[in-house]
């Protein structure tokens, strides 16, 4: 379980958040608060998931094989840690930060479920 693409993928995430954190001031020019930290972490994670939902998305009706889970994990984090570097260098409000992202990876979620149903279905 540990050794699938998609756990390696959320520790590398969380990781790399926690590390950020932990270390601030290189990355957000100051020191964050806890309450920061965590929606960081949490912003991290929503943006790794919905990169990874959107593979999922793809995977499905182009029929792709497992071979594809570590690459498209691989893209996915970056996406999560390019998109983390980018909103700590801007003066990021984490709190709405962090209900923007939860409510975009829900919105998105519910997107692509959607139409890869009806490319699903299409085939049939």
């Amino acid at each position: 379980m540990v050794s699938d693409p998609v756990w390696l993928g959320t520790l590398a995430v969380v990781g790399v958040s926690v590390l950020m954190v932990v270390r601030p001031l290189p990355v957000f020019g100051r020191k964050l608060s806890l309450k920061e930290a965590l929606e960081v972490c949490w912003v991290a994670w929503f943006v790794y998931m919905g990169a990874f939902v959107a593979y999922i998305g793809l995977k499905i009706p182009l029929a792709l094989s497992r071979d594809a889970h570590a690459p498209a994990v691989g893209v996915a984090v970056c996406i999560s840690l390019i998109t983390v570097f980018w909103l700590a260098r801007v003066q990021t409000n984490w709190e709405r930060t962090l209900t923007r992202s939860l409510l975009g990876f829900f919105a998105f979620t519910i997107v692509v479920v959607s139409i890869t149903l009806l490319l699903t279905n299409a085939r049939h």
